[in-house]
């Protein structure tokens, strides 16, 4: 027997490419970026008759009742355009954050529960070294080589803690309220990930770990009900610019885009194009938000049937290119 020869060219292996979506009947796009995967499926529903004529009631007819394809997709890339997509929200909104600081606040703690500062990484800068004359809590301070300042917040036992701060102190320069009167010659000088938390008078100064702990970089301090804090305890600290935008998700009743597959023109296997005409998203499974290896967010989208295109051509169109 004679067989026909095969072609390696017509099978598809370890598929790659790219996979755009942009409003149904559009003409522009959004790329989605990397994806963990792409499938398609087909599922055809029927119903069988049976016969009556005897026991065995065999099947004597099918009649397909429904079909459906679906694509399922997990997305890698959390774009703004991703999320909106997949998550169903609203539109993006900006709310950045400005560098600013806070002095003597005096926040609404709870005994052993977070509660937000409003900012997001927070920290102080602290100066080591051998103090001159006096420095007090509120004082303006200014390095004398840097330039830089700050404002006083804290002063213990050879050293300060300081907020507002402009600028980089320098080890070794006098830094001063009162030039050659009043300062501090810093042997060290930190940026810490922590707040200056003091009595109202900023005499007596809580420790973290002790009196409180702190999340600095989300900005959430919590009262240990087996330290020292009072109610009356003020606040202070810097905090970084950080920009920052939020969406409402799951606002919008529904999603849907016009997707386009390419496959990549290297890959092993016939190059092909699907165009997917209308396609409903639906988030589809868990995503994770800790755990280990990358965040899938794992969409499915139901192909739907557009009744704006030609008769027969109203679900996808798959296309070979040479």
């Amino acid at each position: 027997m004679t067989y026909l020869s095969s072609s390696a060219g017509n099978i598809r292996h370890n598929g790659t490419g790219r996979v755009y979506a942009g409003a149904v009947a559009g003409s522009s796009f959004d790329d989605l970026g990397e994806l963990e995967n792409l499938n398609f499926g087909v599922s055809v529903s029927t119903e069988k008759v049976k016969s009556n004529r005897t026991a065995a009631r065999a099947t004597i007819l099918e009649v397909e009742s429904e079909r459906e394809a679906t694509l399922t997709f997990g997305l890698r890339e959390m774009t703004n355009n991703n999320l909106k997509m997949a998550l169903m929200g609203g539109d993006f909104n900006t709310q950045n954050q400005s560098a600013g600081y806070v002095y003597q606040t005096d926040p609404t703690l709870v005994d052993d529960l977070y509660v937000d500062l409003g900012h997001l990484n927070v920290f102080l800068t602290k100066l080591t070294g051998i103090i001159t004359g006096s420095l007090s809590v509120g004082d303006t301070v200014t390095g004398a080589t840097s330039g830089a300042t700050g404002k006083v917040a804290y002063v213990g036992s050879g050293y300060i803690e300081l907020v507002n701060v402009s600028g980089t102190f320098q080890a070794g320069e006098q830094v001063y309220e009162t030039q050659d009167t009043n300062y501090i010659t810093p042997t060290g000088v930190e940026t810490l990930e922590d707040v200056v938390v003091t009595d109202v008078a900023g005499a007596t100064r809580r420790v973290n770990g002790a009196d409180y702990s702190l999340d600095a970089d989300s900005g959430y301090i919590r009262q240990l009900s087996s330290g020292t804090t009072a109610d009356t305890d003020v606040v202070s600290y810097d905090y970084e610019a950080v920009d920052k935008q939020y969406m409402w998700a799951m606002s919008a009743s529904s999603v849907q885009k016009k997707m386009i597959f390419v496959s990549d023109k290297d890959d092993r296997g016939p190059r092909s194009r699907w165009t997917f005409h209308k396609v409903q998203i639906n988030l589809n499974g868990d995503f994770p938000l800790i755990g280990s290896g990358g965040a899938i967010l794992n969409v499915t989208g139901t192909v739907l049937f557009d009744a704006s295109q030609p008769s027969g051509q109203e679900y996808f169109k798959k296309e070979l290119i040479g």
